[in-house]
């Protein structure tokens, strides 16, 4: 049991579904003569893998899902977002006679990436620093929707820190990674002997 998926696919359906991505992004303030970022395009399948429809049929990938956000390769279009989860997730316990005793929650961070096709870097790293704003916002929504289930895994976001970083990446031929939010969550196992 690692929780991955359950993160994952929750906030990736949540950002397609209630938290719906375009509302903040239309809405994100913005400096004046500063364009809107362009919304998260409708999904469209890869062709590699078996492709899931997304909630709100929008371009947001998960690695559980979704092969081109597994491999890391170009979206199928674009901007779009890749939802993962990022570094170990640590479960620890003590072995007693009666099974193990785990502690009451694990750490995970949780990272979604901004990808477009835009060749202006400048205006690519713009786009992103919105977008990343407006998921941020749209996240700390989730967070007020408790308790936050899936699978039997409790899932609650933690108020510090959210890290911002202003990648500019290439993935595959036209793509870039324009950005990043890392958001840290809490997860414990409400069925751990299922």
């Amino acid at each position: 049991m690692t929780a991955r998926l359950e993160v994952e696919r929750m906030v990736a359906d949540w950002l397609g579904g209630s938290g719906t991505i375009n509302a903040y992004i239309s809405s994100v303030p913005r400096d004046g003569g500063d364009a809107a970022p362009p919304a998260i395009a409708a999904y469209t399948a890869s062709g590699i893998g078996n492709d899931v429809a997304t909630p709100g049929n929008l371009a947001i990938f998960d690695p559980t899902r979704h092969e081109v956000a597994a491999l890391m390769k170009e979206p199928p279009t674009y901007p779009a977002l890749y939802v993962g989860c990022q570094g170990p997730i640590l479960f620890k316990g003590e072995p007693t006679p009666a099974g193990q005793i785990q502690y009451a929650s694990a750490p995970v961070k949780l990272v979604v990436r901004y990808i477009t096709s835009n060749t202006n870097a400048a205006a690519a790293r713009r786009d992103g620093d919105y977008t990343l704003r407006a998921i941020s916002r749209s996240l700390r929504a989730l967070s007020k929707t408790m308790p936050l289930i899936r699978n039997g895994i409790n899932v609650i976001l933690r108020e510090d820190p959210l890290e911002f970083y202003p990648v500019l990446a290439s993935i595959g031929n036209i793509g870039r990674v324009a950005g990043a939010v890392v958001t840290n969550w809490d997860i414990r196992d409400q069925q751990p002997e299922y």
